[in-house]
């Protein structure tokens, strides 16, 4: 498995990011509206929204990622957002997360110098 990879499919996060965000809009705008099931597609968007947050969160906590405390603070504080985002910037803070990291520096300081 590659280092940028999740447990699962980067494209099945892709789709449970917007198929959260979309069941929960339309469940706000049918509770609204006063439509029938409107619970319904509250509820499946919610739960779908916390299991996409948590596999975002494990992701961001468990990578060498560029501001891990800055995307941990605003997977807390704007997590609607912030999932979006991370996604978008996914690989380019992974990217740079291992060339800042120190450890990285260090193994490939000494590979110059053997």
């Amino acid at each position: 498995m590659r280092d940028e990879d999740f447990k699962i499919s980067t494209k099945i996060v892709w789709f449970l990011v917007i198929g959260n965000t979309l069941l929960t809009i339309i469940g706000a705008l049918a509770k609204i509206y006063d439509w029938n099931y409107a619970e319904f597609f509250l509820t499946i968007g919610l739960m779908t929204y916390f299991t996409t947050w948590v596999i975002i969160l494990n992701d961001i906590v468990k990578r060498k990622i560029y501001n891990k405390t800055f995307w941990v603070i605003s997977m807390i504080i704007t997590p609607s957002i912030a999932s979006v985002f991370y996604m978008i910037q996914r690989k380019r803070l992974i990217r740079l997360g291992n060339k800042f990291n120190p450890d990285y520096a260090f193994e490939s300081f000494q590979t110059h110098n053997e």
